[in-house]
């Protein structure tokens, strides 16, 4: 049987990832130890798995602001972040329903050296006349001139907040991985606490297939090199590209694939209907 040699995920149009896997995908039990592992791999992984999520809901989605807001310690506890997990989307769904509207949001807590925390993330949804920009005179000159917008209800909830436009999609969400750093990890596990917070229903990554030959023109595209897998994005391309990688009928079943992957002798135009619904998000539920 064959094991694959590369993956692919769609992630928007004219953007994939490529995975290169470095050693066979054979399965195997592990023994005690690794059954069990040590704290620092179990930490790594779980930032790994993090970061990926993230970069998936934050690319796979299209998104109107990027969202910081500083918590008001006078409004909320600035140290209790599972206090907010718990409160934002409430109100945010009490939000919705007062103005008739449908936010959906992505966010990355970051903890400041005090312990206090920061928020990060994306939104979308939110109705234009709840927005105001910033006052020269009043407000920062950095967010005056950068054009960002105040958003005066949740500032008043939880704390000031700023909203940048997203010229950039796929910048915007390699960007906010940066904030998935060992000691936020360390503080967000050691707690309990999750690294990120998103919608439900939010598009992610789809599985395309699998190659089972090593070929020189997919490893040009590899940037990140590995242990166990090295990764790339090829950008600009369409669905056509992957025609000559890819098999439409697997030649064989893969020893292990931790995916199921989407048959490429669908078309198209099937494919996207068979994964997203008419507004173009991904029809399952996550």
């Amino acid at each position: 049987m064959l094991c694959p040699v590369y993956s692919v995920k769609y992630f928007r149009d004219g953007y994939y990832k490529l995975i290169r896997f470095n050693t066979p995908r054979i399965p195997c039990l592990p023994t005690p130890r690794e059954a069990f592992g040590d704290a620092e791999k179990k930490l790594s992984q779980a930032i790994a798995r993090a970061r990926s999520v993230i970069t998936q809901v934050a690319i796979c989605n299209d998104w109107d602001y990027f969202f910081t807001c500083t918590l008001d310690g006078a409004k909320h506890d600035r140290y209790d972040l599972d206090s907010f997990r718990k409160v934002f989307p409430q109100w945010l769904r009490d939000y919705n329903k007062k103005y008739r509207c449908k936010i959906r949001y992505l966010l990355v807590p970051e903890r400041h050296k005090d312990g206090a925390w920061h928020i990060h993330g994306f939104l979308r949804g939110i109705p234009s006349d709840r927005l105001t920009p910033f006052v020269r005179g009043i407000h920062p000159e950095k967010l005056v001139n950068g054009g960002y917008l105040n958003w005066g209800d949740c500032s008043y909830k939880f704390g000031f907040c700023s909203l940048a436009r997203i010229k950039d999609p796929v910048a915007a969400g390699h960007y906010v991985t940066k904030y998935i750093t060992e000691d936020m990890a360390e503080a967000c596990v050691g707690y309990g606490l999750h690294m990120y917070y998103c919608s439900i229903r939010l598009a992610r990554a789809v599985p395309m297939g699998y190659s089972y030959e090593r070929c020189v023109a997919l490893d040009k595209f590899i940037q990140n090199d590995g242990k166990y897998c090295s990764t790339g994005y090829v950008k600009d391309v369409d669905w056509s590209f992957w025609l000559d990688y890819l098999p439409a009928e697997p030649l064989q079943l893969p020893c292990y694939a931790p995916e199921s992957p989407v048959p490429l002798c669908m078309s198209n135009a099937l494919l996207q209907l068979s994964m997203f619904d008419s507004a173009g998000w991904c029809s399952g539920e996550h």
